[in-house]
């Protein structure tokens, strides 16, 4: 009996052991025990489980406890979960050490707004804070594995958690937001793991495959990979990166691999990225005056295109790419490198020109639409100062280069090594120039061949608003030229002399040349007691004076101009002998209207002959005010005074009388009338004033008759006949 009751015994506690190894129990016996623990070490916690589930370990000779549905009760929040599970050691049990050998937890999906209340109320820290502030809204799932050595700590390189997150919402202080946040998270012993997390920052949607945070003594090591998809980027994420609002309407993709240092205090330290961009689209808009003398279809507006663009960050920026810029409804292409470090930046831009139009005005240089310009730059930025290496513009066998040309902050030129130009210029004249460095501050300008045609534009129609070329410093320029062409008709050879410049100014020049005929030219620029005295003389007058396109048929003369400026004013004198001209629109309409036809036809067709011109006149900013202009001529005299405001008004006024008014009015005279004209004279004495005024392409002219010269005009006509005479 006692055999049978033993085996009884041993064959229900086997059959107790398999059940519990398989099947286990189910118990709430424990369940207030437990979460009345819990309430005491946790007064704001409540815990509230379901059935545990026991089940045996007989190899390991533990207890597997599991509940199913359990959740926490924090104030008014609730966090929910799956399940909580853990081993029982009977070993430790019974050697009354810790038995408890992990814990094992599954969340359902829960707010993380709870979920971060919930950590804080066991342990509370500044990043929990700021973690609480910054974050909106969002779900999560987690997953929390546990292991303890027998004196129950935590044992660190055995514990993982795990979380999966959607639909995250995060502000940051700057007001910021970063939405639509997806991301499976895992934490391990001095690690975080994050991977394919998705989100979207201010429409620009963004895709990270892997981020590591790696715990490096007192701060994390965070690498990892992020993509963006093609879209178009926010003003204000331009401006995180480049501080120019002309940037607009960016439109990118881009693959990035990155890797920094992040403090406790979320403060960022060696940064290094790898970066390749796709820029489909990026607009930069200027009204730049600089880039408008190039470009002459500048719209204000350059715009890149399927820009392939690689960057390297690692202590300093190196960048380049390639791709196309477009200008109007011209396209072309271009490579670049720069290299930024701290605010120093070394730079080559490479650009092939094929449609864009490119024109250098002051030395009379355009491409034409079939030809291809390559233009390459290269030079760095210091100190907020610009070296450019090399400048060199290249068409077919035309050559522009500057060497080792340094610029100061207003981008003016403070220094340069060498200029070489050699090039067929828009009317096919052969160009060959040579500005070289001597000595600090000295330069000369050789060539065989320049056109002076536009730089004497220059000179003639200045443009107080243009762009200053030189910084303020002292300089002395060597001028030596073998031919200089000054329009299509006339050239000059032999040109020598100095020029001396302080800044942008002419102090002092001394030029001289010859025309082929040996007719002189001559140019004086003298400073004296704070005054310029410029003087200019030249044996032909036409190639000067047919620059003022309302003259045509200007012919013959020579042209004698002297100067004076003080305090920003000039006082000036020009003088032009023996010359005719035709097709002088004010003129021939004086003449109409005045029905003296005759002259009128004289003047569109042979054209009419003057002895002498002579103006007086006042310059200051754009107002130009003729004192006093006198020509004569064997047909009629005239004898004008006013003033021409650049651009916006044109106020003249004078006195026109033909030659035989003169004549007549001069017979009377005694004596000198009997020299002059013999004792014959005419009836009367007639003329005509006249006024011209309006906008300079709506001048408006009247005029009327007179019968008495004025003094003024009497007077100058004697002087004049005297000196003839």
């Amino acid at each position: 009996m006692i055999k049978k009751t033993l085996y009884f015994i041993i064959i229900l506690f086997v059959t107790l052991i398999i059940y519990l190894s398989y099947f286990g129990i189910k118990t709430k016996t424990f369940n207030g025990r437990i979460e009345n623990r819990i309430q005491k070490n946790y007064p704001d916690i409540k815990l509230k489980l379901g059935d545990i589930k026991i089940l045996l370990n007989i190899s390991k000779l533990s207890i597997d406890l599991e509940t199913d549905y359990p959740t926490i009760l924090l104030e008014n929040d609730k966090i929910k979960f799956k399940s909580v599970s853990t081993t029982y050691d009977l070993k430790s049990f019974f050697k009354r050490e810790f038995a408890i050998k992990n814990l094992a937890i599954e969340s359902e999906k829960n707010q993380i707004k709870k979920i971060i209340k919930f950590t804080r109320s066991y342990k509370d820290s500044p990043q929990l804070l700021i973690i609480d502030k910054i974050i909106k809204k969002g779900n999560v799932e987690i997953s929390i594995k546990l292991n303890f050595d027998e004196k129950g700590k935590l044992k660190e390189d055995k514990y993982e958690i795990v979380a999966d997150i959607e639909n995250l919402s995060i502000e940051l202080f700057n007001k910021q937001k970063i939405e639509k946040v997806s991301c499976n998270i895992k934490y391990i012993k001095n690690k975080i793991q994050i991977k394919n997390l998705k989100s979207e920052y201010q429409g620009l949607e963004l895709f990270m495959k892997n981020v590591n945070f790696i715990k490096k003594n007192k701060y994390y090591l965070v690498e990892g990979d992020v993509e963006s998809k093609e879209s178009v980027v926010s003003n204000s994420i331009i401006n995180m990166f480049v501080k120019n609002e002309n940037f607009k309407n960016i439109s990118l993709s881009s693959n990035n691999n990155f890797k920094f240092n992040l403090s406790r205090k979320f403060k960022f330290s060696d940064l290094k990225l790898i970066s390749k961009i796709n820029l489909v689209k990026a607009e930069y808009e200027t009204d730049s005056l600089k880039i408008k003398k190039y470009i002459p279809n500048f719209n204000n507006k350059i715009t890149l295109l399927n820009q392939k663009i690689n960057i390297n960050f690692d202590k300093k920026i190196l960048l380049d790419g390639s791709g196309n810029f477009q200008i109007g409804k011209k396209i072309d292409d271009m490579k670049y490198d720069f290299e930024f470090n701290k605010g120093d930046v070394k730079f080559q831009l490479d650009l092939d020109v094929r449609k864009i139009p490119f024109n250098i005005d002051l030395i009379n240089f355009m491409k034409s639409d079939d030809e291809t310009l390559n233009f390459k730059i290269i030079g760095e930025r210091k100190d907020k100062k610009m070296y450019l290496k090399k400048i060199n513009i290249k068409r077919n066998n035309d050559k522009i280069n500057f060497d080792d040309v340094y610029l100061s902050k207003n981008f003016q030129i403070s220094d340069f090594k060498k200029i070489n130009l050699e090039y067929l210029d828009i009317n096919k004249n052969k160009n060959d120039i040579s500005i070289v460095r001597y000595k600090k501050n000295s330069f000369s300008i050789e060539g065989q061949s320049f056109n002076l045609n536009k730089i004497i534009d220059q000179i003639l129609f200045e443009n107080n608003n243009e762009t200053k070329l030189f910084d303020d410093k002292e300089r002395i320029f060597k001028v030596k030229f073998k031919k200089n062409y000054l329009d299509n008709d006339h050239h000059i050879l032999n040109l020598r002399g100095n020029i001396k410049i302080n800044g942008n100014d002419i102090y002092d020049m001394s030029l001289k040349s010859s025309f082929p005929n040996k007719d002189n030219l001559s140019i004086t620029v003298k400073n004296k007691d704070d005054q310029k005295v410029t003087t200019f003389y030249s044996g032909q007058a036409k190639p000067f004076v047919k620059k003022y396109k309302f003259v045509k048929g200007f012919e013959r003369g020579k042209i004698d101009f002297y100067s004076v400026k003080k305090n920003k004013v000039s006082n000036s004198q020009l003088k032009i002998f023996e010359f005719s001209l035709k097709e002088l629109p004010a003129l021939t309409k004086i003449l109409t209207l005045a029905s003296l036809q005759g002259i009128a036809d004289i003047l569109s067709g042979e054209g009419v002959s003057f002895d002498e011109l002579e103006m007086k006149f006042t310059n200051k900013k754009n107002l130009t005010k003729i004192d006093e202009l006198y020509a004569i001529g064997p047909a009629i005299s005239i004898l004008m005074e006013g003033y021409i405001e650049k651009n916006k008004i044109v106020s003249l006024k004078g006195t026109l009388v033909p030659a035989t008014t003169i004549n007549k009015f001069v017979g009377s005279i005694p004596v000198l009338g009997d020299i002059l004209v013999g004792k014959k004279t005419g009836e009367g004495v007639f003329g005509v004033s006249f006024k011209l005024k309006g906008p300079p392409k709506n001048i408006k002219t009247t005029v009327n008759p007179i019968k008495t010269l004025t003094p003024r005009f009497l007077t100058r006509t004697l002087e004049k006949i005297k000196k003839t005479n």
